[in-house]
């Protein structure tokens, strides 16, 4: 067993125990998770600030450069002289208005060329989905078949050459897979949503599943785009199927919470297996003592709380009554 470096064991332990300095916000705000929160802050700012200076302004003048090459860069620094003369404050506006409106171009490009872009593209394909034929299907079309990984369907790809697919078994059951390959895929067979309503041994067979999943996105799309077309007054029909929509926004941003909590669930459930040492050997959890160190932190943080809640000023306190000032 190779003795770990006592930095690597208190730096398990420092981790641990901002670990708990962040948990015991659930009793109040306090001085330990405050330093928690600041710490986190500061290192995260200072990580940026580095890697940024590093990565965009030090490549710049780590290279040869020419004196023009200079010139827009003094010319936009000048510009900021708003810092040390009012008079010539409105000359900082041109170099700020530049570098937001950059950003923000570049912003809306991504954000239409990606969320928007792959929306229309999606609502705009047929209602009709095909089962993906596994006798004809290139490799990137079998590997969404669900148990279907890019080995396994480059290995498809070689068996049906000689003898095509007659059935999903047949497919399933080739030589070349093995046995831990054949297990995936039997736990992915299902006739709703599995590898049996998705792969098909035959062209233009459909996917029911995939055409009722098309028409409720298509529908949820019409009917949240009406809802926020107010050029026609939201009664009688028009009303009710903008009502539709309201639903559906709420069923999209109840899916967006819940995914969001989960996500921070996962993080809650990551921490407590790392105080437990699931993420390092065995020989190295020995060592590091996680649960130890998780009831030495939290005894010194309800020790630290209790003598902040027993020392600190309350509100009202040295102010004297009007009875007591008489």
């Amino acid at each position: 067993m190779t003795a770990l470096a006592p930095m690597d064991v208190l730096g398990a332990w420092v981790g641990i125990f901002l670990t708990m300095a962040i948990l015991s916000f659930l009793y109040g705000d306090n001085p330990f998770y405050k330093f928690a929160e600041h710490l986190f802050i500061g290192i995260s700012i200072g990580y940026v600030v580095v890697v940024q200076f590093k990565n965009n302004f030090w490549l710049k003048i780590d290279h040869p450069m020419s004196p023009w090459d200079l010139v827009p860069a003094l010319l936009i620094a000048f510009m900021f002289i708003k810092l040390a003369s009012r008079r010539l404050a409105w000359l900082g506006r041109f170099p700020l208005a530049f570098v937001v409106a950059l950003y923000a171009g570049q912003s809306v490009t991504a954000l239409v060329g990606s969320d928007l872009g792959d929306q229309i593209k999606t609502a705009s394909r047929s209602l009709i989905v095909d089962r993906i034929d596994l006798n004809s299907a290139e490799p990137n079309e079998l590997s969404q078949v669900p148990g279907v990984s890019p080995a396994i369907a480059a290995k498809l790809v070689l068996e049906r050459t000689d003898h095509p697919f007659t059935s999903l078994d047949d497919a399933w059951s080739r030589p070349s897979l093995t046995a831990a390959e054949r297990t995936d895929l039997a736990d992915e067979r299902g006739a709703l949503v599995g590898a049996e309503a998705r792969a098909a041994v035959e062209r233009n067979q459909v996917d029911w599943f995939g055409v009722v999943s098309s028409v409720l996105l298509l529908v949820a799309l019409l009917t949240g785009l009406l809802y926020f077309y107010f050029s026609i007054a939201h009664t009688g029909a028009i009303g009710r199927v903008s009502r539709v929509g309201v639903w559906i926004l709420m069923i999209g941003f109840g899916a967006s919470f819940g995914y969001t909590v989960q996500g921070r669930i996962a993080l809650a459930i990551a921490r407590a297996q790392d105080v437990r040492g699931n993420f390092v050997s065995p020989a190295d959890a020995a060592q590091i003592h996680g649960e130890l160190a998780a009831i030495v932190s939290a005894v010194i943080i309800v020790a630290g709380i209790w003598f902040w809640e027993r020392h600190k000023p309350r509100h009202g306190a040295g102010i004297a009554t009007p009875g007591e000032a008489s």
